[in-house]
């Protein structure tokens, strides 16, 4: 299972990638749950990470737009491609088949966040599946609620991860997880799993702090390798 760390600066991104992250996602924790960083600053980060070489792979959240926005959704996710991420992560809500459909159109790698919440709205995932997405995501807007396996049965989240999976496509797991959470994350086995809250000091608007990304990396590989594997 991978490491997606979530940062908010150039800085971070670099400090992130040093400690071991395996996909740097750029977001702003202070705006919401797909909170959306200025354009100017995701170009950092890319410009930042290219230059050091790190190989990472960037994602960048859109922000939370209004239910309906569709036609800003596709221009902002069409200028935050243009700063040079792999990946632009996009919240879909529970029935937003539009905007499901526009985003399978667009001439660049967007990645679904479905936001758990409400439950996971099954006929809009198998939609998903059959659109050419290369991976899919879960994640939570409110994380005062708790964490993602606190909205959803760990059955439920076993099942999203089979179907993404089968499907051909990489799943990934976020919300509030912390590394309490890390022998469900093994037992459910998506390809990776995003942190924020866990790796800053105080709350996920925190500072980042490098050594937290480094022990999260170690003990999430930990989780997640066979022992016969750790014995070899």
């Amino acid at each position: 299972m991978k490491l997606l760390v979530s940062v908010r600066s150039a800085g971070e991104a670099l400090a992130a990638a040093g400690a071991g992250a395996d996909f740097i996602d750029c977001k702003e924790p202070s705006a919401g749950a797909l909170g959306a960083l200025p354009l100017v600053t995701v170009q950092a980060v890319v410009e930042a990470l290219r230059a050091a070489r790190t190989g990472r792979p960037i994602s960048a959240t859109v922000g939370d737009v209004a239910p309906g926005a569709l036609q800003a959704v596709l221009e902002r996710a069409a200028a935050t491609a243009a700063c040079g991420v792999d990946y632009v992560k996009v919240g879909i809500a529970p029935g937003d088949a539009a905007l499901l459909d526009a985003l399978a159109q667009c001439r660049f790698a967007v990645v679904p966040v479905f936001i758990a919440d409400d439950g996971l709205d099954g006929a809009l995932l198998e939609r998903a599946l059959a659109l050419p997405f290369a991976a899919l995501m879960l994640d939570t807007a409110d994380k005062a609620r708790g964490s993602l396996f606190d909205v959803l049965s760990e059955a439920s989240l076993r099942g999203f991860v089979e179907r993404v999976q089968s499907a051909g496509k990489l799943c990934g797991l976020s919300g509030a997880l912390g590394t309490r959470h890390l022998p469900q994350l093994a037992r459910l086995g998506s390809d990776f799993a995003g942190f924020r809250s866990a790796v800053c000091e105080g709350s996920r608007t925190g500072a980042l702090d490098a050594e937290r990304v480094r022990r999260l990396r170690d003990d999430l590989r930990a989780a997640t390798t066979p022992p016969l594997a750790r014995a070899l």
